[in-house]
């Protein structure tokens, strides 16, 4: 087998990530990686091409210079709050004088489990078993070779509105790039940080961005359900430049520096000085008031992520989830967010890197990687069931390369 090489772009509202790597018999070796501001982005959403065209050649330059090549083809992450979770159910028959399952019957399954009725400018971009289930006999991990007559799947199908993901590709193919694979940002962080023992006993992955919060529940290996919450880091910016009258870059420059989760774990007499807006002299603000406006916004945001989990069906407890909860994403660096989420969700709580699974590169153990590295592994293990699935005749038409045919056909 020739190896292959990879490339993931994860374009998110505050930046642009970039990772390149080398597939080898199953074995992934990153070649180059790289991450760039990104504008034209706004919840995960292109609201501006040329802009966001700008960040990927950005980051997709640097990463190609450090790689030692040029990349044509990339695998794009894709999230934003414009992303419905549907539970479908997929059955197919297992013909009696083979009696076994196959590759080939888990493809026609999920085949199966897609075909429902689209409401108008929404497609499938991707999906996620929830459950195999062979003659009536759930929580089936791997039911290839196994004996059965019946075979069913529950399956969780991630939908869009065209007119977003398609400009999204839109801007890959202007800048010659041609999108190979689209993978939902969620099921991709969950790829690169969760580990299998918490996928097995129970796990709540919260990924909080800059533009949206993206919610994984695991359970026996398998999602349970998948939700955003359209507030994130940004919030926290808005909210600094309304209390405090800031700039924008300034108070992002704040949040980073100088803020904090919990006000009650910042001293009364600590002060910073912030810039003075349209030339005014600076001022002095307590850091005290700078957590208050932090913590009341992303107390919210945890809140609504447990209500939402409930109107989801999901009762976020250690009970339910004894492996607790695993914070991603850019906004983990606030100080002391473990103690807020840990009070507001009362479960334990751990902040996961893309580091955690497997060893990466110095200077890629970052939450800007996750979702790019994530999205990178899910594609290599599906262009390896690729390779397994071909036929005399060449290769199925597998149900994720009918979704990316099915996009590409329509832009």
């Amino acid at each position: 087998m020739m190896n292959e090489i990879l490339a993931s772009i994860d374009v998110g509202t505050s930046k642009t990530a970039v990772i390149i790597a080398e597939r080898n018999n199953g074995e992934i070796d990153v070649r180059g990686f790289a991450v760039a501001p990104t504008e034209g982005v706004v919840r995960g959403i292109v609201v501006n091409i040329e802009k966001t065209e700008q960040a990927i050649l950005r980051a997709l330059s640097n990463a190609e210079k450090q790689a030692q090549l040029k990349v044509k083809k990339i695998i794009a992450s894709y999230g934003g709050n414009q992303t419905k979770v549907v539970k479908s159910h997929g059955i197919t028959s297992i013909p009696k004088e083979r009696g076994t399952i196959t590759l080939q019957d888990t493809v026609k399954l999920i085949d199966a489990a897609r075909n429902i009725s689209l409401p108008h400018n929404t497609q499938i971009i991707d999906y996620a078993v929830k459950d195999f289930i062979i003659d009536s006999n759930s929580g089936i991990e791997d039911p290839i070779g196994m004996t059965a007559s019946r075979f069913e799947a529950d399956v969780l199908l991630f939908l869009t509105q065209t007119p977003p993901v398609s400009n999204l590709i839109k801007t890959l193919n202007n800048i010659d790039l041609t999108p190979t694979d689209i993978i939902v940002s969620p099921i991709a962080s969950a790829k690169a940080i969760l580990t299998d023992e918490e996928k097995e006993l129970g796990a709540v992955m919260i990924d909080i961005g800059a533009g949206t919060t993206d919610v994984v529940i695991y359970k026996t290996n398998r999602p349970q359900t998948v939700f955003a919450i359209p507030f994130a880091g940004e919030s926290v910016t808005h909210d600094l430049i309304v209390g405090l009258k800031l700039p924008r870059i300034e108070a992002e420059k704040l949040k980073q520096t100088h803020g904090c989760a919990l006000q009650d774990e910042v001293d009364e007499n600590e002060v910073v000085e912030i810039m003075g807006i349209g030339g005014r002299e600076p001022r002095m603000v307590d850091k005290k008031f700078i957590a208050m406006i932090m913590e009341a916004r992303l107390e919210e945001i945890f809140s609504m992520v447990k209500e939402k989990s409930v109107e989801n069906g999901v009762e976020m407890n250690s009970d339910n989830f004894p492996a607790g909860i695993v914070l991603v994403g850019g906004t983990t660096l606030t100080s002391k967010l473990v103690y807020l989420v840990e009070k507001v969700l009362n479960m334990p709580v751990r902040v996961g890197l893309p580091g955690d699974r497997i060893p990466l590169p110095q200077g890629m153990n970052t939450p800007d990687y996750h979702i790019a590295w994530g999205a990178l592994l899910i594609a290599a293990e599906r262009h390896q069931i690729d390779e397994k699935l071909e036929l005399d005749k060449g290769k199925i038409p597998i149900f994720w390369n009918k979704v990316k045919n099915w996009i590409l056909k329509r832009l």
